[in-house]
C-alpha cells in the first residue's frame, strides 16, 4: 500500500499578527513530518471549506494582555460555530499570548469537546519568543492525529 500523507486544516485568528509569528513555522514543521497542510486565516477562508475532508484540524488564536479572562478570541469561536457538529474531528490547539495565556486553551478545549471534537494536544506560544519549544506541537500532532 502506497503512503499517502494525512491532510490537516490549519485555521488561525491572526488579529494583530500574533498567530502569524507561529503559523508559518508550524506549517513547515508539519509538512516536514509528512502532513499535507492547508492553512488559512479567518479573513481569508474559502467559501467551500469542508472540515470533513481533512484528517485533523489545527486552530490558533491570540491572547491579548494578561490573559486573565482566559477566553479564546470571539472570531475563532464564531468560526467554530459555523462548523456545526464536530463529532470525531481530531483537533490540535495553539494560542499566542502577549503576557500570560491564562486558561484560554483549557476553556477552548472544553467548548470543542462539548461540540463532539476530540482535542488531542495544545500549546501556548509567547509572542516575544515564538520559536521557543516550537517542535513540541508538531511532534504531538504527528503522534496523536493519525
Amino acid at each position: 500500500m502506497a503512503f499517502s500523507p494525512l491532510k490537516l486544516l490549519m485555521v488561525t485568528d491572526n488579529a494583530r499578527r500574533f498567530c502569524g509569528r507561529v503559523s508559518p513555522a508550524l506549517r513547515a514543521d508539519l509538512a516536514h513530518r509528512a502532513f499535507e497542510v492547508d492553512a488559512y486565516t479567518l479573513d481569508a477562508l474559502p467559501s467551500d471549506l469542508n472540515v470533513e475532508s481533512y484528517d485533523g484540524l489545527v486552530l490558533g488564536f491570540p491572547v491579548f494582555g494578561t490573559g486573565r479572562d482566559g477566553a479564546p478570541s470571539q472570531a475563532i469561536l464564531d468560526f467554530v460555530d459555523t462548523l456545526g457538529d464536530l463529532d470525531e474531528v481530531r483537533v490540535a490547539l495553539f494560542c499566542v499570548y502577549q503576557i500570560w495565556e491564562g486558561p484560554s486553551l483549557l476553556r477552548f478545549q472544553s467548548i470543542l469537546e462539548n461540540l463532539g471534537a476530540e482535542v488531542h494536544c495544545s500549546q501556548a506560544f509567547w509572542f516575544l519568543k515564538p520559536k521557543y519549544r516550537k517542535h513540541e506541537l508538531p511532534a504531538e500532532i504527528m503522534v496523536r492525529i493519525r
